[in-house]
């Protein structure tokens, strides 16, 4: 359990400097967050390899970190200061979710598989509710709430056939398994604090 600690003066210095939305939006749910993230995706391991190429705490893909200004993808310090600036983004592309526990598991959706299929995903749930789907759409009609703005709704979509973005589907069991591991153990630290 004290690997699970160890890294948490950095996550809380990220979510200050690189991400401070997800503070105001989570409070100290935010740093459980991540370090629950970070359990899932290399159990506290900074020199963790995906097979795809992710590395790191955080699994940054190569291009992604190089992007976000990494020079050691290793260093957990740059690793994490990414990964949570990295989410961050996903954040705060998702105005359209007011709620915040429920922005966070899209965000973490965006971070695993891709903003694209979660877009796709939203856009066929909001058809599904018969609202418009595109975005813009929606916010000429008002922007009216709906279910799409819930994750265990919306995310049945990304089974859809439609949710399609440069011809290829998601993985959708992977994403929404992400997402569900991620906050599993993100009550598990709850319980303990």
């Amino acid at each position: 359990m004290t690997n699970d600690y160890q890294f948490d003066l950095i996550i809380q210095d990220a979510l200050e400097h690189r991400a401070p939305e997800l503070l105001r939006g989570l409070d100290h749910d935010a740093h459980l967050w991540i370090r629950a993230q970070i359990w899932q995706e290399s159990r506290f391991n900074p020199l963790a390899k995906s097979p795809a190429g992710a590395r790191g705490l955080m699994q940054l893909m190569p291009a992604t970190a190089f992007e976000l200004g990494v020079e050691n993808i290793v260093d957990p310090v740059e690793n994490i200061f990414a990964g949570v600036t990295y989410l961050g983004k996903q954040w705060g592309r998702l105005s359209e979710i007011p709620d915040p526990f429920e922005r966070m598991r899209f965000a973490l959706a965006s971070y695993n598989g891709g903003r694209g299929y979660v877009n796709m995903a939203m856009v066929i749930a909001r058809e599904a509710e018969g609202l418009a789907g595109s975005y813009y759409g929606w916010i000429e009609d008002g922007h009216p709430a709906g279910n799409f703005q819930r994750w265990d709704y919306s995310s049945r979509f990304l089974y859809d056939p439609r949710c399609i973005v440069h011809g290829r589907h998601p993985d959708h069991q992977q994403m929404t398994d992400y997402v569900a591991l991620i906050e599993k153990r993100t009550d598990y630290y709850r319980g303990l604090n």
